[in-house]
């Protein structure tokens, strides 16, 4: 049983994730209002929504007109790669920090934080929230350092901070990992990288926004999440089940690691000199390290994922023209 809410602030509520939570929140009768701050305009058409132009690498200035029960903070830099070192930082730290000030000004005394798995070193590893982090990443260190900043906002006893590290999160409007996935499959221009029992932990992103809505109403005022199905995916595992939901039939080869490497280096020297290509070392070594968390924490308050990797797939396609994930 969710306590329910009235009004809820989302960072980051025009993008993937937040277009998802925004829906699932205004699917409840008691939501009154829902605050988005980010730079575009929201994608959800409904009264209830309110934007706010807001860019979080700047103090925000805007005024709340009433009390929020809780602030999603979804808004981050995440693909990777695509940016620059130093603005994984301004976005995930800088802009924590300025929620946090933004938070103090406005009363706000709940904050439910989507981090990242990417915190934990990839490799064979299965990571628990107990586990040592270590990223090694521009991204994994700059939301490392974004709960840093959650967690002292939080140490003031009546605020509560709930921490999630989600998996790869797939579903409609992801354009990312599995869309990628997807487009090279079904082109016949995919490889295994070295090795075809590469790790994978994944969510679909409608039960990630179910667990989010969940801690929004959770009693305990502090917490660290790993978010995942329980049984991680190996890389064939992902291509196979790809492939069977949308009737492709690949076969898939398996390239050297240090050679696909060298074509993912050759990649980054064609970028820097202004030519567009689908190749980056970063993506060469994340298709070959794996990328394993268990959610114990999840699974201890009672939560259960509604959707498997095969019915996560299914929703996604039965959501899109024909042959797209778009």
């Amino acid at each position: 049983m969710t306590t329910p809410l009235k009004h809820v602030l989302i960072t980051g509520g025009s993008g993937f994730i937040g277009s998802h939570l925004t829906r699932l929140l205004l699917s409840e009768s008691s939501i009154e209002t829902v605050t988005v701050l980010d730079l575009q305009p929201p994608k959800v058409t409904d009264p209830r929504v309110i934007y706010m132009s807001a860019d979080l690498r700047q103090p925000i200035t805007h005024q709340l007109h009433v009390p929020v029960d809780v602030c999603f903070h979804l808004a981050a830099l995440c693909k990777e790669p695509k940016y620059d070192w130093d603005e994984y930082f301004r976005t995930n730290h800088v802009g924590t920090k300025h929620l946090c000030d933004f938070a103090t000004r406005e009363h706000i005394s709940k904050i439910v934080f989507t981090s990242t798995m990417m915190v934990y070193r990839a490799g064979e590893r299965s990571n628990r929230e107990s586990d040592d982090t270590a990223p090694d990443t521009a991204y994994g260190i700059s939301k490392l350092l974004a709960e840093s900043v959650l967690e002292k906002w939080a140490e003031r006893g009546d605020r509560a901070l709930h921490i999630l590290r989600p998996a790869v999160v797939f579903g409609p409007g992801e354009n990312g990992n599995f869309t990628r996935l997807y487009d090279a499959l079904k082109q016949g221009r995919f490889a295994y990288v070295g090795r075809s029992n590469t790790r994978k932990a994944c969510i679909y992103v409608k039960d990630l926004c179910r667990f989010v809505r969940l801690l929004a109403s959770a009693p305990e005022a502090y917490g660290i999440y790993n978010v995942a199905l329980p049984e991680p995916f190996t890389i064939k595992e992902i291509c196979d089940t790809f492939c069977a939901v949308f009737k492709l039939k690949r076969w898939i080869p398996t390239v050297p690691f240090r050679l696909a490497l060298l074509v993912g280096y050759c990649g980054d020297a064609a970028h820097a000199l202004g030519i567009e290509v689908d190749l980056h070392h970063r993506r060469v070594e994340k298709m070959y390290y794996s990328s394993d968390i268990v959610p114990d924490a999840m699974l201890h308050t009672g939560f259960r994922p509604a959707y498997s990797l095969v019915d996560g797939l299914i929703d996604w396609r039965d959501q899109c023209p024909p042959g797209s994930l778009y």
